[in-house]
């Protein structure tokens, strides 16, 4: 009976012993828990900090680099038109030098006939020389001779000779003829010519025949196979 008695007892003294020790550890579990939870999420946090300070630095390089870009497209552009200029300067200045050894061709000539003085006989000898450097003009980086009708965007050699044909040998010629004109020759040519559209050939022969030439690039840079934009 003693026995069962102490028995009974020491069973229930464990009990609550377990409980109490139980008791015990589940706060300490849960409060080490907690403290690691807490350190992670600050540690997050200090990531999360330090990713947002990153991602801060790369979007102004990434801004720092669209400005760069552009100034630089403004640049390419501005150098492209530059070069432009420069091109048709240097056609200019080309046409120029032509038109100067032309002339110094033929002072060269006149003092060599004063010189000599023989006069007429040698103008007349050196007059298809000099009428051949003076006929010569470089145009867009092409070499014409005068009233190469081919210098008219538009015009090959086999519309050129359907206007020789036609009686239109000249940019004078050319300048003078009407749309409508131009127009029946070719649709007479067949239909292989009927496509083309001589609407600006007059006025870009005009421009040719006072020796424009500025003005006629500027007019065959606004144009598409001889046709005007529309």
């Amino acid at each position: 009976m003693i026995i069962s008695i102490i028995f009974l007892m020491t069973s229930e003294c464990l009990k609550a012993l377990l409980i109490a020790l139980a008791m015990c550890l589940i706060p300490a579990l849960l409060g080490w828990l907690a403290a690691q939870s807490y350190f992670k999420v600050g540690e997050l946090r200090e990531k999360v900090t330090a990713l947002s300070a990153e991602v801060g630095t790369l979007t102004g390089k990434v801004n720092t680099l669209a400005g760069d870009n552009t100034d630089l497209r403004v640049k390419l552009t501005q150098a492209d038109a530059e070069a432009e200029r420069l091109r048709q300067l240097l056609s200019k200045h080309k046409n120029d030098l032509i038109i100067v050894e032309s002339e110094r061709n033929i002072l060269r000539q006149k003092m060599a006939d004063l010189e000599a003085g023989t006069g007429a006989p040698k103008k007349a000898a050196a007059a298809p020389a000099v009428a051949a450097a003076a006929a010569a003009i470089m145009f867009a980086g092409t070499k014409y001779k005068t009233d190469d009708l081919k210098i008219v965007e538009g015009i090959g050699a086999k519309i050129e000779g359907l206007l020789h044909d036609a009686g239109i040998k000249t940019w004078k010629g050319l300048s003078e003829a009407t749309a409508d004109h131009l127009k029946e020759i070719l649709d007479a040519a067949g239909p292989n010519y009927q496509i083309h559209d001589p609407g600006t050939w007059p006025r870009q022969a005009g421009l040719a025949d006072n020796g424009d030439w500025d003005g006629l690039k500027k007019l065959q840079d606004e144009l598409d196979g001889g046709k005007e934009n529309s």
